[in-house]
């Protein structure tokens, strides 16, 4: 697929604790993979931080941002995902499409289970650090990630700079998101991101690329219409009535978060 000579390549994990077994699987998958590239671990660092160091180090002229929990669905992963840079210039980010394997779910709490149950259907975001290509010339233009504790959103923050350089665009490739969860961490993790979502909102107003997504999730009651319309219902119809029940956990976190980030400055 690739049509130049190929390019070098380079793998950053930014790594803190991480689950030993998805870690290691996570490694025999990049090794499976139909070309090869250099893999980059920075250890016990700000993720910011980690990616930059990981990022300056790297041979490749080409830049993967991966997750620890992320792993490549299958071994034209990495091909698939570089060959729109190596094609068009115009391309700025390619950007891996994330959904939660079946099967580990079903090892999670019941509470988190119904939680994260619409992450069992593939999901598209607008730019993610987790399992994104880049140039590294690019992203040495834009000055990589921002590294300042007080940024609102790293992948949001390198988002807004480097769009002005391209498209940033979905190839198609999937990785699977096994994050390792309970009942709290899933609430504590929901939080911080609607936090953070308020936050943007506050800072960008409409200008931000998901203004109107983010408050439609933080409307009473018609945030919930979201949630509610992203259920797997034709997989799992028999559990809807019960995640009907529990949707409202979910949609008071993002509503609280959301307004407090808003609302209140740090």
């Amino acid at each position: 697929m690739l049509k130049k000579k190929n390019p070098k390549i380079s793998i950053v994990i930014a790594v803190f604790k991480p689950d030993e077994k998805i870690f290691q699987k996570l490694k025999e998958k990049l090794k499976e993979q139909t070309i090869k590239a250099e893999l980059i671990e920075n250890w016990n660092m700000p993720e910011a931080k980690s990616m930059n160091i990981g990022i300056k180090k790297a041979k490749g002229e080409i830049i993967i941002t991966l997750a620890q929990d992320c792993i490549p669905e299958d071994k034209f992963w990495l091909e698939k995902l570089v060959s729109p840079l190596v094609q068009d210039k115009n391309i700025a980010i390619t950007v891996s499409d994330l959904y939660l394997p079946e099967f580990y779910w079903k090892k999670y709490p019941f509470l988190t289970k119904m939680m994260t149950i619409n992450e069992l259907e593939i999901r598209l975001p607008n730019m993610d650090s987790r399992a994104c290509a880049y140039r590294k010339k690019d992203l040495e233009k834009v000055g990589l990630f921002n590294e300042d504790p007080n940024v609102i959103g790293i992948d949001n923050d390198l988002y807004r700079k480097m769009k002005s350089l391209g498209e940033i665009i979905h190839p198609g490739v999937n990785v699977l998101h096994m994050h390792p969860l309970n009942n709290e961490k899933k609430i504590k993790l929901d939080y911080k991101y609607s936090l953070a979502s308020g936050k943007i909102v506050r800072k960008f107003g409409v200008k931000d690329h998901a203004f109107f997504k983010r408050l439609i999730r933080a409307t009473p009651i018609l945030g919930l219409v979201p949630i509610l319309l992203a259920f797997p219902l034709k997989k799992y119809p028999l559990l809807f009535p019960t995640f009907l029940l529990i949707s409202p956990i979910s949609h008071f976190v993002y509503v609280f978060g959301f307004w407090k980030g808003l609302i209140i400055k740090d």
